[in-house]
Order: structure tokens, then sequence, then C-alpha cells
């Protein structure tokens, strides 16, 4: 339900929050601290992967020149 938020140049940037509180009441959820700790620690997993998988690439490219 949450989207990710993504741009060519820098990758993944994280998820988009818009839906959370829909996301929260269809899911019924009501300890709000502890999800969100766990949505913002997986997050930050991806954008550190994204970020290193990004970095890799660009150095891939400036050694083909």
């Amino acid at each position: 339900m949450l989207g990710d938020r993504i741009v060519a140049d820098i990758g993944y940037l994280g998820k988009d929050y818009s839906n959370l509180a829909v996301l929260m009441t269809a899911h019924e959820i009501e300890d709000t601290e502890l999800f969100l700790e766990i949505i913002n620690w997986l997050d930050s997993r991806v954008i550190k992967q994204s970020s290193e998988t990004m970095k890799r690439e660009r150095d891939k490219l400036k050694k083909k020149r």
C-alpha cells in the first residue's frame, strides 16, 4: 500500500507515506510508534542498499570511459 519514491539519478528515496493512515486503519494497527519504527528501519536498509547499488553502477560507468 505504501508506494516507493524513486529518482533516476539518485535511486530509492524511501516510502511514500501519504497512505499511511489508510494502511493503519485497514490493518487495525494500534501500536503506532512500533509500527513506524519498524517501517523506518526497513526503509533505511533499502535506501542504503539502493545507494550502494547506484554507486557500484556509477563506478562501472566511470571505468568504461
